[in-house]
C-alpha cells in the first residue's frame, strides 16, 4: 500500500475567496513527477482553508508524513495542528518549510513534534528527501535540512537550487479536485515567471535565497496563464520579486491582456513591480489599466533616509527621476502609489517627517502606503548580529493583516513582530510617527483636508509638514471633536502596541466584518460625520487666510469633493475655478488660481448605499488609484460676467 503524504497551506478567507495552495501544489507536482516516488506514495489534496483542527484530523488517513508550508498568517495555527497530528499519529513525520522558518534549528529545538525541517526553495529537497525516507538513505544525504540525530536537531548541508524546469502544479491537475469541490470559493492563483531577486533589501527575505534569477520556461507561463482563464480565476498575483524588469515580462501581460478581453476573466492583476521604474515598467502598468487589470503603478522608496537606506541596503531612484515618472503616469491618466516603511533602523522622527515631504514636494498626491516594519526571521535584518547592532526591539501583537474577516470566535491567533524600538527611534517616537502616518494617508491622501495643503503649500509656502503637524496639535487640543476623539483613539491604541498589548488592526461593525488599517479606521471615523467635522475644524483653517470669500469657496470646495455614500446629485457655487486649479497641480503643473463664477456639478456620483459598500468598494479597493475624491469627474460651467 502506498504512504499517505498529506501537505497544508493554510491561509485565511477574504470574504468568499481564498488563494490556491500554489506552494506546496509545486512540491507534490515535482514529486509526482518521479515515477519512483509517484508508485510509493500517495499524495493527497491538500489542505488550505483555516478551519477547525478535529475536521482536518477526520479527514487524515494514515498520515507518513505531514508537510507544512509557514507563514506568517499560518505559523501558530501550523503548529497547534502538527501537535495534534502528531499526538493522534505518534509515527507520522512532521516537516516545516517556508518562508517564516528561521534558518537555524531554534524551532525544532522548542517544538519537539516537529521532526524535519527544509530551508530555502523547497521542490528539489522535498523531492530528494522523500527518496532518502523510501530507500533508507542517510538523512545527511539530503540538501537543505534539519534532521534530529540522537534525539538532537542537526543541518545536513546548504546546496542552491538550479533548475529551471519544474512541473506545474495548474497544468499538472494538482487542484482540479479541489476546484471541483469547492465551486462556491473564488479561487485566487499565483504565477511565477522567474525566481530570485539581485537586491538585498535588509527588512525584505525575498533577496535571501542565495540564488541568482532563474527564467521559467515561456511556453510554461504562458499555458498557466491560459489555465487560469480557462478554470474562471479573476483574481492573480505574480509571484515575481521585480516583474517588468525583463523584456519577456510584456509579452506576459500581452496574453494576460489578450485572455481578459477574449473571456473577461483574469481582471485582478498583483504584481510587485521592478524597484527602479523604466519604460517598460511604464507600458505594462498602461496596458493593465487600460483594460482595468491593475490601477495603480507602484514608485516605491522605503525610507529617504540616506542613513536608512546604507544600513538596508537599498539604493532608490534620484527624486528627479521619481518627479518626471510621476508626471509621466499622471499624464497617462495612471494612478501611482509609493511605500514607505516606518521603524527601519537609522529612522528618526524627524527623517521620517522629512521624507514624506520629499514625496508630496515631488508630486505624489495620489497615494502613499505606509507599512510599519515587521522582524522577519529569515530576513537579514532578523540576524542577531544586525538586531544587536541596531538595537532593535520588537513586540508580539496580534496579526497585522487588516482586510481579513473578523472571527471573535478563532481559537489560534497569530503574530506579527512589530519593531517598536531602534538605536535612532525610542517608543514614544514610534507613537508619534505612527500618529503622523495615520494623519498623512488619512486627511491627505484619502482627501480630507489635501486641497487646503495644496493651497498653502503652492501659494503661501507652507510646508505639508507644518501644516498637518500643526493641524496634529489642534486636534489634541480639542479631545471632544470627532477628529479629537479619533485622535485619541489613535495615541492610546499605539501605546497600547508598544507594549504589546494590542494590535494595529481596528475592527468596526458599522463597516463591515473586516479589520482595518489604521489610516483607513480614522478616515471612516471621520467621514460618517463630516459635517461635523469640517465646522469643528474651520477656525483652524481659516486661520492660514486673509480672504474670507477664498477661504469659504476653497472650504466649500474641499467639503464638496469628498466621496460619500447615500448621495446622488452633487451641485454647487463657487466664485473660484478651482476644478482648473487643482487639476493642474495634482498632474505636476503650474497652475494659477482665476476667479470666475462657476457652478460645479459631480458629473457621476459614486452609487453607494450602504457604509459597508463605500468602506469596501471606495476606501479599501480606492485607494491604488484615488478614488476618494472627486476632481476628474466634476463638469465646471462658468457664469456669463
Amino acid at each position: 500500500m502506498k504512504k499517505n503524504i498529506y501537505l497544508a497551506q493554510i491561509n485565511y478567507l477574504h470574504g468568499k475567496s481564498t488563494f490556491l495552495p500554489y506552494a506546496v501544489g509545486t512540491l507534490i507536482a515535482c514529486a509526482e513527477e518521479n515515477k519512483e516516488l509517484s508508485d510509493y506514495y500517495c499524495f493527497k489534496e491538500p489542505f488550505f482553508i483555516r478551519e477547525k483542527i478535529d475536521s482536518i484530523l477526520e479527514r487524515t488517513d494514515e498520515p507518513f508524513l505531514f508537510g507544512f508550508s509557514n507563514y506568517i498568517w499560518n505559523h501558530e495555527f501550523n503548529k497547534a495542528l502538527a501537535k495534534e497530528i502528531k499526538k493522534t499519529f505518534p509515527d507520522c513525520l512532521i516537516l516545516f518549510g517556508g518562508h517564516h522558518i528561521s534558518p537555524d534549528t531554534s524551532l525544532m529545538e522548542e517544538e519537539d513534534y516537529i521532526d524535519l525541517m527544509c530551508f530555502g526553495e523547497g521542490e528539489e529537497t522535498f523531492s530528494a528527501l522523500l527518496l532518502a525516507l523510501k530507500n533508507n538513505i542517510p538523512l545527511s544525504r539530503v540538501p537543505n535540512i534539519a534532521f534530529r540525530e540522537n534525539g538532537k536537531p542537526v543541518f545536513s548541508f546548504s546546496k542552491k537550487a538550479e533548475r529551471i524546469d519544474y512541473p506545474s502544479p495548474y497544468l499538472t491537475g494538482v487542484f482540479d479536485s479541489i476546484l471541483e469541490k469547492y465551486p462556491q470559493i473564488d479561487f485566487h492563483a499565483v504565477i511565477e515567471t522567474n525566481r530570485g531577486c539581485p537586491y538585498n533589501c535588509a527588512y525584505c527575505d525575498w533577496g535571501n535565497l542565495q540564488c541568482n534569477i532563474r527564467f521559467f520556461p515561456e511556453e510554461k507561463v504562458i499555458k498557466e496563464l491560459n489555465w487560469l482563464s480557462d478554470h474562471n480565476i479573476s483574481g492573480f498575483g505574480c509571484a515575481d520579486a521585480n516583474f517588468g524588469m525583463f523584456e519577456r515580462d510584456e509579452k506576459f501581460v500581452d496574453e494576460m491582456v489578450r485572455l481578459h478581453k477574449e473571456k473577461g476573466v483574469l481582471s485582478r492583476f498583483q504584481v510587485s513591480s521592478a524597484k527602479n521604474s523604466n519604460d517598460r515598467v511604464f507600458r505594462i502598468s498602461q496596458k493593465l489599466n487600460e483594460c482595468g487589470m491593475d490601477k495603480g503603478a507602484t514608485l516605491s522608496f522605503q525610507s529617504l533616509s540616506p542613513t536608512v537606506l546604507e544600513n538596508i541596503k537599498r539604493k532608490n531612484i534620484p527624486v528627479e527621476t521619481f518627479t518626471s515618472l510621476l508626471n509621466r503616469y499622471n499624464e497617462a491618466g495612471i494612478a501611482t502609489y509609493s511605500e514607505l516603511i516606518l521603524g527601519l533602523p537609522g529612522e528618526t522622527f524627524q527623517s521620517f517627517v522629512e521624507g514624506i515631504d520629499i514625496l508630496l514636494n515631488a508630486g505624489q498626491h495620489s497615494s502613499i502606503y505606509i507599512h510599519d516594519c515587521e522582524w522577519l526571521p529569515c530576513s537579514a535584518m532578523g540576524n542577531k548580529d544586525y538586531t544587536l547592532k541596531h538595537a532593535i526591539k520588537f513586540v508580539l501583537v496580534p496579526l497585522n493583516e487588516p482586510h481579513t474577516l473578523i472571527d471573535n470566535s478563532e481559537e489560534i491567533g497569530e503574530f506579527s513582530r512589530l519593531i517598536v524600538e531602534t538605536k535612532t527611534m525610542s517608543r514614544e517616537d514610534w507613537v508619534k510617527m505612527n500618529i503622523y502616518s495615520a494623519t498623512i494617508q488619512c486627511f491627505h491622501h484619502e482627501g480630507l483636508l489635501m486641497l487646503f495643503a495644496l493651497y498653502l503649500h503652492h501659494e503661501k509656502g507652507l510646508s505639508y509638514s507644518e501644516f498637518y503637524m500643526a493641524f496634529i496639535d489642534y486636534m489634541f487640543s480639542q479631545k471632544n471633536s470627532v477628529g479629537g476623539k479619533v485622535f485619541e483613539k489613535l495615541k492610546n491604541r499605539f501605546e497600547e502596541v508598544t507594549k504589546g498589548n494590542a494590535g494595529i488592526v481596528w475592527e468596526d461593525r458599522r463597516f463591515g466584518d473586516v479589520g482595518w488599517p489604521s489610516e483607513e479606521f480614522a478616515f471612516l471615523n471621520v467621514a460618517i460625520e463630516k459635517e461635523t467635522f469640517y465646522e469643528e475644524i474651520k477656525a483652524f483653517l481659516k486661520q492660514y487666510f486673509e480672504d474670507e470669500l477664498l477661504f469659504e469657496n476653497l472650504f466649500l470646495f474641499q467639503k464638496s469633493v469628498i466621496k460619500l455614500p447615500f448621495i446622488e446629485k452633487i451641485d454647487f457655487d463657487c466664485e473660484y475655478d478651482f476644478k482648473s486649479y487643482f487639476s493642474n497641480l495634482l498632474c505636476g503643473n503650474t497652475a494659477v488660481l482665476e476667479k470666475k463664477s462657476c457652478r460645479n456639478t459631480v458629473l457621476k456620483p459614486i452609487s453607494c448605499n450602504s457604509w459597508k459598500d463605500y468602506a469596501r468598494f471606495i476606501v479599501w479597493y480606492g485607494r491604488k488609484d484615488s478614488r476618494n475624491i472627486y476632481i476628474d469627474e466634476i463638469d465646471t460651467q462658468f457664469k456669463e460676467v
